[in-house]
């Protein structure tokens, strides 16, 4: 495969939500620590999209202008004991103070993944932070090109994609998901508006199928869900 195989892992609820607030339960959070320990056990790399890590954090970019760019993919490698976070920001709207994510007990090097559509301002951001990215579409975000070049450049042989809604729904109308992991916690949300762990307005290509590979019963009274294409 001359490409990352992709595992999308998320967690939800019985009914399916993903975005949900039950830290005063012993049972669902323990189910979100075994969710989290997956996450950094399945690859190399973890991601989400944008709108998971927006954060509101002032950036002054007039102090960006005029330095010169070069729209060409920046490697920076992490270093042996750390993880790579890969962050999906098209156009480059995120604001970031350092170049690590801090996240379940791991500091991993962030890569943004942008097109083409990028300020430069936006570039010269990331290189006084230290911050690596590559491009992968020149108007609009290409999975297929991210995944050959997290393989090429990075070495990442498995990809786990973590959401949300939007990009999981990329990456599935592509054909690109490998497997799905999904870990359930043990309540019941309620929110019939409340997000699922695809969901896009464009619902060409669905719906998708999958083969179950496996069930495991957690002792929280959460339920570990795997399939394969």
């Amino acid at each position: 495969m001359n490409r990352a195989r992709v595992i999308c892992h998320m967690m939800t609820t019985i009914d399916g939500k993903i975005s949900i607030d039950f830290d005063g339960n012993d049972d669902y959070i323990a189910a979100g620590d075994e969710y989290d320990r997956l996450t950094f056990s399945y690859g190399e790399a973890y991601g989400c999209g944008r709108a998971t890590f927006q954060e509101d954090i002032e950036v002054d970019f007039s102090k960006y202008k005029n330095i010169p760019v070069k729209y060409e993919d920046k490697v920076i490698l992490p270093s042996k004991d750390k993880f790579l976070c890969v962050c999906f920001d098209r156009f480059g709207k995120l604001r970031w103070e350092n170049q690590y994510m801090s996240y379940a007990g791991h500091n991993s090097l962030l890569l943004e993944v942008l097109t083409e559509k990028v300020q430069p301002e936006f570039l010269a951001y990331l290189d006084d932070l230290g911050i690596p990215y590559i491009f992968a579409g020149k108007e609009d975000f290409e999975p297929k090109i991210f995944l050959k070049k997290i393989k090429e450049l990075y070495n990442v042989n498995t990809f786990t994609l973590c959401g949300g809604a939007e990009i999981n729904a990329v990456f599935l109308k592509a054909d690109l998901v490998d497997e799905i992991s999904i870990v359930i916690g043990p309540a019941i949300d309620g929110n019939r508006n409340a997000l699922t762990f695809v969901g896009t307005e464009n619902t060409d290509g669905f719906p998708k199928y999958f083969k179950l590979k496996e069930v495991e019963k957690l002792d929280n009274n959460g339920v570990i869900l795997r399939y394969i294409k």
